[in-house]
């Protein structure tokens, strides 16, 4: 009894005495500019207690007196508070702003005071648009110098993303390093990115060598925190998209009007009175929704981080759609006092894309007279008759064919870093590996095309894409004095392997889904195989002198399977100098109106390898089959294509970059500004060979030089007046694109575009951009016969022989007397000479608004989908514009006179008819939320919840006649052409939707 008594005795003293030292403390996290921060963590200094500010920024937490407060927040500095008698606290984080922030840089981390290289960084915090469907659309118009446009606007197709203009004829995508490994920008979801740095210049990419001759994305995926609680957080959204703008068509009594009153009204025509809106018919409004989970937290010695995410965003082209699951990991664990150190992130994303080979021009041209469906006709969908132009039903092909991506992207990195036997010197062993598995479904029934019947098929191919990197690194990082060094020193080995392969058959029988149950007499099949190697040995060394004069020099060497021997090698140095003016004495007094000033210079050399595999090799071709007594013999050869020469090598891109660094009104103001030249020789292209040779394909050569010159600016401003919070972001960027020089055959030029093969629109030709427009120039209308044939040469000679009255009167440019191919001239170029971006914000008391507009100015677009609805030589559908047509009584129009025959060829593809203004000005996306008060959460143990309501590509100030100017690189969808020499044309390109979502995000 005694001994328990006295048990209780000191039971209840312990009790008391922890109550004594113990107190309640509150307090509020803001940031820089007075803002609360909500998520914050704040950790008891070597215990185990911690908690989250709220969504007002406050906490409130059990501590004892004289213990240490840690408040973190991802992409600001660390602050430590003491806690003394006081039971309040008010804690200012310093924001991404301040010199000592860090970067991520190619292996490895500098403080952003340190940073010599023109680095662009977009922490996860910025990049939390919640419209957001993709890492690429999320970064779109944040980044000077760094396009992103649309390649295609079916859901799931991704986005064209360049860096400081094109380089290359071929691929000019950046490269992409996700938590270390090489990857696809596609596989991250952006809800997961802690932060995203975009290595612009040769300086900062030069560590990736022979891959970063088109920039370096940087993609760092959110962790924990150490001795932090488990947070479980949700990010969710809902909404419609719909058709924001319509091609204004004739419907079926204007065009029988129309062609009544030009006097080509078929007879079979008089007594059709369809009337179907294809447009109405084939695109919808149709929903998204998103949602995204992730709970994240960590021990004493170790983090961790989990992530879910589902997107469901059906396409407003019926039928088409895209579907995804996410997930991911990341863990840290640390051991033996912290001196070793390992971590892993697993991501795996799943998805299903449906989407349609309807070309979108059919839509605009199939002819309203046309009723959809017809029972009689074997699919049930009606057709063309025999005097119309043979198009196809819109929805009966929507509906009767069926076409999946189906894809599984694995991602898995795992590192392991230990301290040596020397102060500041580690070593790091980091593995990666990439897996994509995916299945190409395409299935069509049979259907009634004109007045034939086509077979229902079926064809399937599976790919497999596997890569796998190993990295070893040694790292040494001391500080001497005023001298602050980092060096590196690494070697690293990849290897990528390709595999396919795929069926199909024909006469698929009605309600089946298997290839065998079609007829094998039909069949085909296919596989392939391909495999890649790269080696490389890569140094830095980053040297500071008192903050204020700055060093990096870095060095690769990349050796690559795709080259030959004697040409399989390539270094890539680069070397970057820094001065960080204000931190120089006879700066101090001016350090009160400019708070950050620093100029940079660098030069460098990158590679680029993007060929196809075995191209210096002679590979066997199959499938040279022949028939012999009766029996199929397999035959192959060697000597079907064309090899390219042994000393083919790297492409080498040389930049240039001068750059500067201002902050101002104590850095609510900053700028950074940067002038760059780029400069790219041995440029690897296919070259065209004669005929005559009788082999197939196109070599590749170091066939010439491209140059890019542009200038960036960047200019932020943030500030505060009482408890109202705002901000405005301005990026403008200029490029100059040029082919210098064409280094091998006579002729000067490569031709891209060619719409249905009727004529080359763009072109790269010495002296001007790639991808350049030229055109036969137009001069209005003739507006009499004998105008028409008063149009002659110097020597007398008519120049339009069949112009009439109301036809197109075309220049002579050649001054030859006839008007053909000879006579294009330039008209401009597919790229902007100003491309633009504003973003703007403002928070007051739990209310925020965020509005972001882009543009271009100075591009043109090739408009080939109005070209196809104003020609007049064929019997469709034509655009409304046409009811404006030339007549003698109505001569004040730009639209030449109707006739079906053309005899002037008014039509003509090669022509600046088509050429429009791409010039726009665009609210791409405004988002409008409410943060909950915290008394309202308290009861639903809700840490913070915010609610929103956002709208998505609302309006757009344009003269472009189509659908969107927001026209990249095509990337082949929807029946248009694909490639570099694509970008700016509008073949029919799958118009982008309008948005507007409801969406929630909580914190538990």
């Amino acid at each position: 009894m005694r001994k328990t008594a006295l048990l209780l005795l000191f039971s209840a003293y312990g009790t008391f005495a922890w109550a004594q030292q113990s107190q309640k403390v509150r307090g509020k996290v803001l940031d820089a500019d007075n803002k609360p921060v909500a998520g914050a963590t704040v950790n008891i200094k070597g215990g185990t207690g911690g908690t989250k500010t709220d969504a007002d920024g406050s906490f409130a937490l059990d501590v004892e007196k004289g213990k240490t407060l840690k408040i973190t927040y991802v992409g600001m500095k660390e602050q430590e508070v003491l806690v003394n008698e006081a039971s309040t606290y008010s804690i200012v984080l310093q924001s991404g702003t301040d010199l000592d922030e860090v970067v991520v840089i190619g292996y490895g981390t500098v403080k952003r005071g340190d940073l010599t290289g023109a680095v662009a960084s977009v922490t996860g915090k910025d990049l939390q648009s919640n419209l957001a469907k993709s890492a690429a659309g999320a970064l779109q118009g944040r980044v000077a110098g760094v396009t992103v446009s649309n390649a295609s606007g079916t859901p799931g197709a991704g986005m064209s993303i360049n860096v400081r203009g094109l380089s290359s004829m071929g691929n000019n995508a950046p490269l992409y390093v996700i938590d270390g490994v090489f990857g696809d920008i596609n596989m991250v979801d952006p809800n997961d990115i802690a932060s995203l740095e975009v290595l612009k210049d040769a300086s900062a990419a030069a560590i990736y060598g022979s891959r970063a001759a088109n920039g370096v994305v940087i993609i760092t995926t959110k962790g924990g925190r150490k001795a932090t609680p488990a947070t479980l957080s949700l990010n969710a959204y809902t909404g419609i998209q719909s058709l924001p703008k319509k091609m204004d068509l004739m419907d079926g009594p204007q065009w029988k009007q129309f062609q009544h009153d030009n006097g080509y009204l078929p007879t079979e025509a008089q007594n059709l009175n369809t009337n179907t809106n294809w447009q109405d018919e084939v695109f919808h409004t149709a929903p998204v929704n998103k949602v995204n989970l992730d709970i994240s937290g960590g021990g004493e010695q170790s983090t961790y981080s989990v992530s879910g995410g589902y997107l469901n965003q059906q396409g407003i082209l019926k039928t088409t759609g895209y579907k995804a699951f996410n997930l991911r990991t990341k863990n840290t664990f640390s051991f033996f006092n912290n001196h070793l150190r390992v971590g892993n992130t697993f991501l795996i994303k799943s998805g299903d894309r449906k989407f349609s080979d309807l070309t979108i021009t059919d839509i605009l041209r199939q002819n309203a007279l046309v009723p959809i469906y017809d029972a009689n006709l074997v699919g049930g969908y009606a057709t063309y008759a025999p005097w119309m132009k043979n198009l196809d039903n819109p929805v009966g092909i929507l509906n009767l064919f069926n076409r999946h991506v189906y894809q599984t992207d694995l991602m898995l990195n795992g590192y392991a870093e230990v301290d040596l036997f020397i102060k500041g010197l580690k070593y790091k062993l980091n593995v990666g590996v990439n897996k994509t598995t995916g299945r190409n479904y395409n299935k069509g029934e049979a259907y009634t095309y004109g007045t034939d019947v086509r077979k229902s098929f079926l064809n399937e191919s599976a790919f497999f894409n596997n890569q796998w990197l190993v990295e070893n690194t040694l790292h040494y990082d001391n500080t001497f004095d005023k001298h602050t060094i980092s060096l590196l020193a690494g070697y690293s080995a990849q290897e990528n392997t390709n595999r396919g392969f795929g069926a199909g058959r024909n006469n698929l029988p009605l309600g089946t889904d298997a290839i065998d149950a079609a007829s094998p007499t039909e069949q085909t099949t296919s596989g392939s195989l391909n495999e890649a190697a790269l080696i490389s040995q890569f140094g830095r060394v980053m040297y500071s002198y008192d903050s204020r004069y700055l060093l990096t020099a870095t060095i690769r060497r990349d050796g690559s399977s795709k080259f030959a021997d004697g040409a399989r090698y390539g270094v890539f140095p680069s070397i970057a100098l820094g001065w960080n003016v204000m931190n120089e004495k006879f700066f101090e007094t001016a350090k009160g109106t400019v708070n950050e000033f620093k100029l940079r210079a660098s030069y460098g050399r990158l590679g680029n390898q993007e060929i196809a595999n075995y191209t210096t090799q002679r590979i066997t071709t199959y499938g040279i089959n022949y028939l012999q007594g009766g029996t199929w013999w397999q035959g192959a050869s060697t000597g079907i294509n064309w090899v390219s020469p042994r000393n083919l090598t790297w492409e080498e891109t040389a930049t240039s970059n001068i750059g500067l660094d201002l902050a101002f009104m104590q850095k609510k103001l900053n700028i950074s500004a940067d002038y760059y030249v780029r400069e790219t020789k041995d440029i690897l292209l296919g070259i065209n060979q004669p005929p005559s040779a009788g082999l197939k394909g196109t070599p590749v050569m170091n066939a010439g030089t491209i140059s890019n010159k542009g200038f960036e600016l960047l200019a932020t401003y943030k500030n505060s007046v009482g408890e109202l919070n705002y901000n405005i972001g301005v990026n403008a960027s200029t490029v100059k694109n040029k082919v210098k020089a064409v280094t091998v055959g006579n002729v000067q030029e490569f031709g891209g575009y060619n719409p249905q093969g009727e004529g080359t629109i763009t072109w790269a030709k010495v002296g001007y951009p790639i991808g350049g427009f030229w055109v036969i120039q137009t001069d209005g209308l003739f507006q009499s016969d004998a105008e028409a044939q008063g149009y002659k040469s110097a020597d007398g000679k008519v120049i339009q022989p069949n112009a009439a009255a109301g036809d197109i009167k075309f220049v002579d440019y050649n001054k030859d007397g006839r008007i053909d191919n000879n006579d294009r001239q330039y008209v401009g170029s597919p790229f902007p000479s100003l491309a633009y971006g504003i973003r703007g914000g403002l928070d007051y008391k739990g209310f925020d608004i965020a509005v972001f507009f882009d543009g271009m100015y100075g591009n043109k677009i090739y408009n080939y989908t109005r070209a196809r609805m104003e020609q007049t030589n064929e019997v469709n559908n034509h655009s409304a514009r046409l009811l404006d047509s030339w007549t003698p009584s109505r001569p004040n129009t730009d639209i030449p006179r109707y006739t079906r025959e053309d005899p002037n060829d008014n039509k003509r593809r090669v022509s600046d008819r088509w050429i429009e203004s791409g010039a726009f000005f665009r609210l791409k996306t405004i988002e409008v939320g409410y943060t909950l008060p915290a008394e309202w959460l308290s009861k639903a143990t809700l840490k913070n919840a915010r609610v929103f309501l956002a709208g998505d590509n609302l309006f757009t100030v344009t003269k472009y006649k189509g659908y969107t100017p927001d026209l990249g690189q095509s990337n082949g969808d929807n029946g248009t052409p694909s490639g570099v020499l694509t970008a700016g044309t509008d073949h029919g390109r799958f118009p982008l939707a309008r948005t507007i979502m409801f969406g929630v995000q909580a914190n538990f």
